[in-house]
């Protein structure tokens, strides 16, 4: 077993001898790399390397075979190396396993190099201080023989007497004639020449090479005999430079060229050219090793790849496969796009992350199932990409064997079915959306349910349900569903053409928006595009009278339009659809109920009332008409309730007209803020009366509208007499206009008996009067707040209402777009 002894790597005079050997070698045109070539090749292994250890590094001095990543390092970690123990026991180190030896199976060379074998050769100075050594290596495990063992100690003797050549010339006789033994033994063709182009050096392997004896080669110009004329001048140019002194960029490079044998046939060959100054002037050789039969592999090679590739390439389905060592190696077209990367430098354990499998782990990916031996079939995989829509596969994987069982690697399909599972999904999600609808009271209640089961369905974030507004001809929002993680403002009102919803009620057609950030500014959707929605789709609701709606899909990534996608939705569509017809009817009986009995109080009260009175005061005439004063009183009470019956009456078809559209707006630039001050003056004289803190607030300079003005004079009248008459004497009406770039905005605030929430939706429905009102025994009809609300919205504006929690009182809020 080696031992390893770090006082003998640190000797101040081995480390001096070292120094001495590696300034030596350095300078030295010794064909080092040729040595080692040669050693390894000697004993058919892969790699074959000098190495010199001193007390912290091993220097590679002369190298073959080593793979790209190392072929560039001079220097290692002592400690990772096999050369260290050679130093220390001075004697040969032979490891057929070193996987299975306790004190190297963990060395840097085993564990990061992948160095199975290792046999190496102490090499020493003339002095004896063993410097370092002459090794070849596998990476499998070998049985090395004795005469492996002896070819390798031939190499290190040989790199032993090229260290002390310059001691004697006995030493450099015995060196030169080794080494010409071990030239004319070599495989590798052998060439050496002089500066002025003839050759002096031809070993068997150049015969056998190039076809021409040594006797026929020696004193022949190399380039009449081996190169091929195109490159004749380029190499007298290089003999030229050379003979001036200068060193070729090429020295010690392995460079692929082409050459001539001596029946004209043209090969490529792989040669290593070194510059060597002895005695008798400059002179350069080559190694060189025809390579025809490797190129010839190369090219099958590239055209089965070629083949292989041009085939994958034209299937639908995603091919990946990967090597033994887990690298991939092959990604089809299908699977580039499907991917977004070629992940040239991948593994299969980290392919995940080219692939972003959505809540798939590294282990559970086919291929690396496959990798570690599984045999995968009909795998579900969900890919989801940033910025892509999510897409399913199945996968179909197993590993890859020679015949002899080996593994090669591993290989895995991906066939899309996105649109099969989507339709699946949508299925099931039609039958879930019945359901919600047969047990939702109203579409607002089962609105988010209904919108988040498709949503999800889609895997998109975010869906809308929009219903007309035909009093206001806008879209109004009655649900919303949002998925975690987006925060999406609920949206106003939306007049036709404005956005995706809006475009597919004006066309009643079904509206698909590839890219939203492509069209936001055309279609007033900027607030969608800025909260990362970029896909949208909406599909109008219909009934018996036409679009009533729209249901409205946003998804987070672009994505082409899909017929069947959008027949899916539309039927989902039509369910809403009939939904709201069976409810619209159900809720027009019963408001048609609700109205007759409300008329029926109306009639009773505010229409009985001064029909009455009128009724009384008439027959008093009839009987008595002699005094004139008497006569005079009766007369003008009965105007007043003439007048009041009128009004109501003017009322009631005032609001049919606009509610119907009979009645017109007409609509011309005007001064709001002028309406608002007239109806607050009014209204002063009133709040005066009940001791009421009435105050004013008007913006500084007109706000411009458009708009009828005596209507709207008639909402602002009465919301002032409202806050007026329903607040208690003491209290406080406040009336506040404000103006900005896009409208502007009525407050009317009171301190009065408010609104009992319960009843605050139906508060703009027609003859509607609050249950507190009607108890206090205030006369009213219920239609002013209805009127209002109609008005305002013909002209593009909203009204709203909100109490002030436990305090008493009301606001109203008017907005109306700017001129």
């Amino acid at each position: 077993m080696p031992q390893l002894d770090l006082g003998v790597l640190a000797q101040p005079e081995r480390l001096a001898a070292l120094r001495r050997a590696r300034t030596l070698l350095a300078s030295s045109s010794a064909p080092v790399d040729g040595l080692v070539r040669l050693a390894a090749r000697s004993v058919v292994a892969p790699v074959g390397l000098l190495t010199l250890v001193d007390d912290e590094r091993m220097h590679i001095v002369g190298r073959h075979g080593l793979p790209p990543d190392l072929d560039h390092v001079d220097a290692l970690p002592a400690t990772s190396s096999f050369c260290q123990y050679v130093v220390t026991e001075n004697a040969p180190l032979v490891v057929s396993d070193a996987r299975d030896h306790p004190m190297l199976r963990d060395l840097g060379a085993v564990q990061d190099q992948g160095i199975t074998a290792y046999l190496g050769q102490p090499i020493h100075d003339l002095h004896g201080h063993t410097l370092g050594a002459v090794c070849v290596t596998d990476s499998v495990p070998r049985h090395w023989t004795d005469d492996d063992v002896a070819a390798v100690a031939e190499c290190a003797a040989m790199l032993e007497v090229m260290l002390g050549a310059e001691t004697s010339r006995q030493d450099i006789a015995i060196a030169a004639a080794e080494t010409d033994a071990v030239l004319e033994t070599a495989l590798e063709a052998f060439v050496g020449i002089e500066l002025s182009g003839e050759i002096n050096r031809w070993n068997r392997a150049a015969e056998r090479t190039f076809g021409w004896s040594a006797q026929d080669a020696l004193g022949k110009q190399v380039d009449e005999l081996i190169i091929p004329e195109r490159f004749r001048a380029a190499h007298r140019a290089g003999l030229t430079r050379m003979a001036r002194g200068g060193v070729p960029k090429l020295i010690g490079q392995r460079l692929q060229l082409y050459a001539i044998n001596r029946a004209g046939d043209e090969f490529p060959v792989e040669l290593t050219l070194n510059v060597v100054d002895g005695p008798t002037g400059r002179h350069a050789h080559a190694f060189v090793y025809d390579i025809s039969e490797r190129v010839a592999a190369e090219r099958q090679l590239a055209r089965e790849r070629h083949f292989l590739s041009a085939l994958l390439d034209n299937l639908d389905a995603g091919v990946v496969a990967c090597d033994e060592r887990g690298k991939l190696i092959l990604f089809n077209r299908a699977m580039r796009e499907i991917a977004g990367s070629d992940a040239d430098h991948s593994t299969a354990e980290t392919w995940v992350e080219h692939l972003r499998a959505q809540g798939t782990s590294s282990e559970e990916l086919p291929l690396v199932r496959a990798f570690h031996g599984q045999h995968v079939r009909e795998a579900e995989v969900v890919i989801h990409r940033p910025g892509r829509p999510r897409r399913s596969f199945t996968a179909n994987a197993q590993a890859i064997r020679d015949t002899d069982g080996n593994r090669l690697g591993a290989v895995a399909a991906l066939h899309e079915v996105t649109d099969r599972r989507r339709a699946e999904r949508l299925i099931e999600c039609e039958l879930a959306v019945a359901r919600i609808l047969e047990n939702a009271p109203t579409i607002e209640e089962g609105g988010p349910e209904l919108l988040g089961a498709v949503a999800r369905t889609l895997q998109w974030p975010h869906s809308e349900l929009w219903l007309v507004d035909k009093v206001g001809n806008v879209l109004r929002n009655a649900a919303m569903w949002t998925e975690p993680g987006y925060v999406i403002p609920e949206p106003g009102p939306l007049a036709p053409g404005v956005g995706v919803s809006g475009v597919a009620w004006e066309t009643g057609q079904p509206t698909w928006i590839p890219d939203i950030s492509a069209v936001a500014s055309r279609l007033n959707v900027p607030s969608l595009a800025r909260h990362g929605l970029r896909v949208g789709l909406a599909v109008p609701i219909r009934d018996g009278g036409g679009v009533t709606g729209t249901l409205s899909f946003f998804g987070d990534a672009a994505e082409e339009p899909e017929q069947s996608l959008i027949a899916l939705l539309s039927g989902i569509a039509a369910h809403v659809g009939q939904f709201l017809e069976r409810r619209r009817a159900e809720d027009l009986a019963r408001q048609l109920a609700r109205t007759k009995d409300e008329f029926i109080s109306l009639v009773g009260h505010e229409l009985r009332t001064p029909l009455t009175s009128i009724s009384s005061y008439t027959e008093l005439l009839l009987h008595d008409n002699d005094d004139e004063t008497t006569r005079s009183q009766f007369l003008s009470v009965i105007a007043r309730n003439a007048e009041n019956l009128r009004a109501i009456i003017d009322d009631l078809l005032d609001l049919a007209g606009l509610e119907s559209g009979y009645v017109s707006l007409v609509e011309r630039p005007l001064d709001f803020a002028a309406v608002v001050d007239a109806s607050a003056l009014a209204g002063t004289r009133a709040a005066e009366e009940k001791d009421i803190d009435f105050r004013v607030t008007l913006p500084d300079g007109p706000a411009p509208v458009a708009g009828d003005q005596p209507r709207l004079r008639k909402v602002v009248d009465h919301l002032v007499t409202n806050a007026v008459k329903f607040t208690p004497a003491g209290g406080r009406v406040e009336i506040e206009l404000l103006r900005d770039a896009a409208g502007v905005d009525l407050r009317v605030t009171d301190t009065g008996v408010g609104i009992p929430e319960e009843e605050r939706s139906r508060l703009f429905e027609r003859f509607f009067r609050g249950s507190n009102i009607r108890s206090l025994g205030l006369p009213g009809t219920g239609l002013g707040l209805a009127i209002s609300r109609t008005v305002i919205e013909r002209h593009g504006g909203t009204i709203t209402v909100t109490d002030h929690g436990e305090k008493p009182g009301t606001t109203f809020l008017v907005r109306l777009p700017s001129l």
